[in-house]
């Protein structure tokens, strides 16, 4: 190594290591401020809020609390507004069941009645809608030898979307039959 490039290496350590302590931890009215900017750009949940303080410096479960009580007293934060936004944009925009939304939820431990309550916006007609345009589309795609294994393709992967079994069986059932009955090539029969 010449010397330079030693020097080099020296200053740019110096800086690495100077830049890592001139990080000021920040104060809790700090951490508010950002917080505060943080969920005025989307909907955040607290433990999402909690997952940034975190990152942010401020450790202690006392003053995450205190700012996350805060952000719910101004309105930055509400549980059910968050639990409605997640629900319409995941349903509308990810095409997720129910089951799958619900689960997500319950892991950011939001309380299980703002979850139903937010999940009762999605009517039984929208979920109905919702697994038939996606069934149908993925039985355009699937290649099976026989309707047992078509069937069980079209449940794995309305379970992994987190529609209910019910209604994955009746639009399956629904879906398989207009497709046999529909293309004489099909190289399977449904049963019934």
């Amino acid at each position: 190594m010449t010397h330079a490039h030693a020097h080099q290496l020296y200053i740019g350590t110096f800086f690495f290591l100077s830049n890592k302590r001139m990080k000021k931890e920040l104060t809790e009215k700090e951490a508010f401020n950002k917080a505060a900017t943080y969920c005025s750009r989307s909907e955040h949940c607290p433990s999402e809020v909690r997952e940034k303080l975190y990152q942010w410096g401020i450790k202690d479960e006392e003053p995450q609390q205190r700012i996350i009580q805060q952000l719910m007293d101004e309105k930055y934060l509400d549980e059910g507004r968050f639990c409605r936004a997640f629900v319409h944009d995941k349903f509308h925009f990810n095409h997720w069941g129910r089951q799958k939304i619900a689960m997500y939820l319950s892991q950011k431990r939001l309380p299980a009645p703002l979850i139903q309550e937010a999940l009762e916006d999605i009517s039984d007609d929208d979920s109905l809608q919702e697994a038939q345009a996606l069934l149908a589309n993925k039985l355009r795609s699937i290649k099976a030898d026989s309707s047992y294994e078509l069937y069980a393709k079209l449940m794995r992967f309305a379970s992994a979307r987190g529609i209910e079994a019910d209604i994955a069986h009746q639009v399956i059932k629904q879906i398989t039959e207009e497709y046999a009955t529909g293309d004489e090539e099909a190289s399977f029969t449904t049963d019934e």
